[in-house]
């Protein structure tokens, strides 16, 4: 099996615009001499009203657009509101987009409005989202009726098939073969339909979500579970956040289709072709991140935070998505308060949460318990001097980057999550010698156990223990976990994200070209 240390002879200056031309020329070589694709369900920027662009949120969007540069990709997303379409109508040959740093060409595919809430506020959120992070209470949820089946046929499918006609078209159009990037768990149909159209394209799909346990997929009636494995073996390589991820796709393919895994070779054989699964766990962009963390903007913020910060600062930047858990965080805090009333008035929790998806009515409901659990709490513990939980719902990239540079404990305990960037970000700019209390469950754990305080996300005592061990650790020992976490992220980087699949599809497509030689990407 091939080593990855060859992947590395680039030269990269962290931190610098060397670095980034660097990336892109390792890239350019290193990739398979085609066209590049990149499909995902969201594009880079959402269009404003005066013809500009408002980049999107997010740490996918952030990795995507970082990735399509280094590729030099075209990007095909779904048009997913009427400025979208109406832009889509406009521009048909393309439009151009600023990127990370140089401009691409985003292409729209045109759902009407009612197919796309039935593929994306029926299906790909409320279904998918919710099996992949283990969410439902099975007792009671889901009920798969007609119009979640209709939702399927008529959305979701027939959203995936308009996502890949685009890509079709414009592989079409190109020179040679495509290269064909496919994001996330809204396109879980595309790869099998781009293999039927373009069978000599080289094809990855990367999942930024967890991969569930084959019995948990069995939620889901088996001819939608079985299209979704099928639709990803339409792939040359699967890509996931962690090793636990490959595991479980694999039993997942063995178990629920009945396929033979070679787990030592992490690959399915399906259809006679080789599908290899393997784990990039994504990072952040650390060039980028440092210059914000250092930006006047920040600076700004952290004056203010100045103004109202306790002794003690206890932190956590999330949505308000059940799946990060806030409200059990929430409830261990409480019982620090409880079990420490030591710490009462020397220490405040600090949660900056951004709304997130108010449309789905288990999310408005959460946010409700949020404020409900944070008030309970605020009533019970407060004083007219001190409030123990300062609740901000709202949206600013300087003030939850001023909170990570200044957290003496940021608290990370989804439920389950792909990976968590926030963890990253917080290691990596945290001026405080601030501690990490992750969760096991969170994909990021896998890099950073370590270096942080491990929890398990259902165990309010254990969380609580660990928020309280944070709080009175010795300066020596915190500062070794927050130095180690950071040198963790700096390594494991944005561009190590992309330059180890780069070597893993260059690495396939040697071996297509020459089945005598084959070699697995390791």
């Amino acid at each position: 099996m091939k080593s990855r240390s060859t992947a590395r002879c680039w030269c990269r200056k962290t931190g610098s615009r060397d670095g980034e031309s660097s990336l892109r020329g390792y890239v350019a070589r290193t990739l398979p001499a085609r066209n590049p694709i990149l499909v995902s369900n969201r594009g880079p920027h959402e269009p404003r009203g005066d013809g500009t662009f408002r980049r999107g949120a997010g740490g996918v969007i952030t990795g995507l657009l970082t990735l399509a540069e280094a590729t030099g990709a075209a990007w095909v997303a779904c048009a997913r509101n009427e400025a979208e379409r109406a832009l889509a109508a406009q521009h048909r040959n393309g439009i151009t987009v600023p990127l990370a740093h140089s401009r691409g060409r985003l292409y729209y595919a045109t759902p009407t409005g009612e197919q796309y809430d039935m593929y994306y506020s029926v299906i790909a959120n409320p279904v998918l989202w919710f099996l992949q992070h283990y969410l439902w209470d099975l007792g009671n949820e889901p009920v798969i009726d007609e119009r979640i089946h209709q939702a399927w046929t008529n959305g979701y499918v027939e959203v995936n098939r308009q996502m890949c006609a685009k890509v079709v078209e414009l592989a079409r159009a190109g020179a040679g073969p495509p290269l064909v990037l496919v994001h996330d768990y809204q396109l879980y149909l595309v790869p099998k339909m781009l293999r039927q159209e373009l069978p000599d394209a080289v094809i990855q799909f990367f999942l930024h979500v967890p991969w569930a346990t084959p019995q948990y997929w069995k939620v889901l009636p088996k001819d939608m579970r079985d299209a979704i494995l099928e639709g990803l073996l339409g792939c040359d390589i699967v890509g996931f956040q962690s090793s636990l991820d490959v595991r479980n796709f694999l039993l997942t393919c063995e178990e629920n289709l009945g396929l033979q895994v070679d787990e030592h070779e992490r690959a399915v054989i399906a259809g006679g072709r080789i599908v290899y699964a393997r784990h990039y766990p994504i990072s952040v962009d650390v060039a980028t991140t440092t210059r914000l963390a250092a930006s006047r903007g920040v600076k700004r913020q952290e004056d203010e935070l100045a103004t109202w910060r306790p002794q003690r600062l206890i932190t956590r930047i999330d949505r308000t998505d059940p799946s990060k858990n806030i409200v059990r965080g929430f409830i261990a805090y409480e019982k620090l308060l409880r079990y420490h009333p030591e710490v009462r008035r020397q220490v405040q929790f600090w949660a900056f949460l951004q709304p997130s998806r108010q449309d789905v009515a288990a999310y408005s409901r959460y946010l409700r318990n949020i404020r409900q659990t944070a008030g309970r709490i605020n009533s019970e513990f407060g004083t007219p001097e001190w409030q123990p939980i300062r609740l901000e719902i709202a949206e600013s990239e300087r003030k939850a980057m001023a909170a990570m540079r200044n957290f003496d404990v940021l608290l990370v305990n989804p439920v389950y999550d792909g990976l968590n960037l926030v963890a990253k970000e917080g290691a990596l700019v945290n001026k405080t010698d601030g501690v990490i209390v992750l969760s096991e469950n969170a994909g990021a754990h896998e890099e950073l156990r370590g270096n942080v305080l491990s929890i398990n996300p259902f165990d309010v005592e254990a969380t609580a223990a660990a928020m309280h061990a944070a709080l009175v650790m010795p300066a020596e020992e915190r500062r070794r976990l927050n130095e180690g976490a950071r040198t963790v992220v700096r390594t494991n980087d944005i561009a190590r994200w992309i330059s180890n699949q780069v070597q893993d599809l260059r690495d396939l497509t040697h071996a297509a070209a020459n089945p005598a030689a084959r070699l697995s990407p390791s």
